[in-house]
This record gives C-alpha cells, structure tokens and sequence, in this order.
C-alpha cells in the first residue's frame, strides 16, 4: 500500500470543502417522503410501512417493517432494468451520487407527449453546454399531483423522446431525470429513453421532487442504497444551491 500523501497545511481537507460548500448552500430536498398510498407504477408493490413494536404499547422500543419496491418513490433505475447484463444499482459508482445538477425546464409540455431537443438547446442557449457528467434534470411540473391527487400522477405524464435521450448521451451525463413516474412518456410501449441512457450505462432518476425551485446549474447528492443485482433503488436526494444562484425564473426566455 503506498504511503498516504500529507496536504499542504494551507490546503483544506476534502471533507472542510464539503461542509463549506453545506454553509454556503442553501439545500433542497427533491424527495418525496415515504408514505402510505403514495404513488407506485401500476402492479408494483405498495409502501407499506407497519409498526412491530410501540412506545405507546409499553415495548421498550420503537420500530417497524417495512416492504416496498426497488422503484418506490424518489428513486434511481440502474442499467439493469433494461439492458440485460447491465449494471446493478450495488455496483453504481459512488461518484455518480456527486456532481452538477442541470435543472431544465419543460413545463409547457403537453400531456403524454415525449419533448425532444428543443427545451435542451434553448437551455445550452442560455446556459452554455452540457458538460459531460452533469446530471440532467426536466422539470415537468408533474410532482404537483404527487399529494394532490395521485391518480392523475399515474397517468398522462410527459417525458423524454429517443432523440432527447440520444442527445444526452453524446453529451456524456452520468444521470438523466425528471419529476414524473418514468422517463419516458405515459402510453410508450417501446421505452426509447430507458433504453439510450440505461444502455449508456447512465442512471436515470424518477419521482424527483422541487425540481422548480432549482436554479438552470447547482450540485446534487443523492445516494441509492447498495442493493444486490438491484435494477434501481429509492434514494435521499439532495440539490445545493449557492445563495448567490439565479432564481429559477432565469430558465424562462
């Protein structure tokens, strides 16, 4: 093992950068909380959620079982969802968890429909390029039906044509997402953004919360849990947002 390399005494650790850039952001949480009735794909598993031993009871502690889906809630599909021999969400490279977060807005997409380059390209006008290993993000709006009424978040949500996906695979992103059910529109039976970005080894993120308070560029954590052969998992995901960053108004031509 070679010897560890000692850091300039000016230099700060990795782990002081990080609690600065905390003290320095605002955070955003882009999870929807676990609960009962929240909404899962169709025939997936409910979350369930069910109290095994209780204060109130007079037992000495407090815990409970639990039994969800690898896809319930906030959570990242790992490439073998879709692509046979793909990689599990237990082998997902934690610096994945960790970067940009580009936060594009797609709110004027009609239900049911699959955008295609336009929204990314009026944001590269405005923002600059996509950066290989940013974290890609539309904003449909469609997490306003989350609590409000689940039955329509189950339905007609927009998402990401083939070519859209395409795009963001030449551009080299490490995760692609949206606040909607699935990447791809509601009613596709051929599924050709799952297919681009899990085939590129990409992460896709589904039921992402707030996405609409982001500014275009801040930075993401969220961290699935190492499930064995997993095809995704649910996660905690968190934005950072510099106090100085632009409202999200500044999406808007």
């Amino acid at each position: 093992m070679s010897p560890a390399v000692a850091l300039p005494k000016d230099r700060p650790e990795p782990v002081d950068l990080l609690l600065d850039a905390v003290e320095r952001s605002d955070l955003v949480d882009l999870t929807h909380p676990l609960v009962g009735g929240l909404p899962v794909w169709p025939g997936h598993p409910e979350f369930c959620q069910t109290a095994l031993a209780s204060l109130e009871r007079g037992d000495a502690s407090c815990y409970h079982a639990l039994s969800l889906g690898e896809h319930t809630g906030t959570h990242f599909d790992a490439p073998s969802h879709f692509v046979r021999g793909g990689r599990s969400i237990a082998d997902a490279p934690l610096g994945r968890c960790f970067g940009r977060m580009v936060t594009i807005s797609a709110v004027d997409a009609a239900p049911a429909t699959a955008v295609g380059l336009d929204p990314i390209l009026d944001w590269e006008a405005r923002n600059g390029r996509i950066a290989a290993g940013d974290a890609v993000f539309f904003h449909f709006g469609w997490d306003r039906h989350w609590d409000a009424d689940p039955a329509a978040f189950l339905t007609g949500w927009p998402g990401l044509s083939g070519a859209a996906a395409e795009f963001l695979v030449a551009r080299r992103a490490r995760i692609v997402g949206s606040d909607c059910l699935s990447i791809d529109a509601f009613g596709s039976l051929n599924f050709p953004a799952h297919l681009a970005l899990l085939g590129a080894d990409i992460l896709i993120g589904e039921n992402f919360a707030r996405l609409g308070t982001l500014p275009p560029i801040c930075s993401l954590a969220a961290l699935p849990l190492p499930i064995v052969d997993g095809s995704g998992s649910p996660l905690r995901a968190i934005a950072f947002v510099p106090r100085s960053a632009p409202s999200p108004s500044s999406q808007e031509p």
